[in-house]
């Protein structure tokens, strides 16, 4: 199996680069808007908007290096981040519901799992 992933490392590794990026620049802007005084909800919608915007311009243009066709890239960004919601949440269900998992580690796991196979699927199904 490693012989499959070995090819995609560094991609990987910059994979993992861009979302720890994402991470700050979403919890950034979400600290600082608060700080700022804005409501959290407000504060969550543009710190998610702009950790979104990030994740996609990373990947596209640093991560699998893609130039062009940004409107179509971005829409099947769009869609499978709208599945990726879903899958999340069905994780989640089965964790706490089926397994007894707590809700916070539940959400850390759920999300873990369904980054896993973003990679690939960004890869081989977004940015083709």
């Amino acid at each position: 199996m490693f012989h499959l992933i070995k090819p995609h490392l560094s991609q990987i590794g910059l994979y993992l680069l861009s979302g720890s990026i994402t991470a700050l620049l979403d919890f950034g802007s979400y600290f600082f808007l608060l700080r700022m005084g804005t409501w959290y909800v407000t504060a969550n919608i543009v710190s998610n908007a702009i950790g979104f915007l990030g994740a996609f311009l990373l990947h596209k243009y640093v991560v699998f290096q893609k130039n062009g066709m940004v409107f179509h890239h971005f829409c099947r960004y769009c869609v499978l981040n709208g599945i990726n919601v879903v899958v999340q949440f069905l994780f989640l269900i089965v964790l706490v519901e089926t397994l007894g998992m707590n809700e916070s580690t539940a959400k850390f796991v759920s999300w873990f799992l369904s980054s896993l196979g973003n990679f690939f699927l960004y890869k081989f199904l977004v940015y083709v």
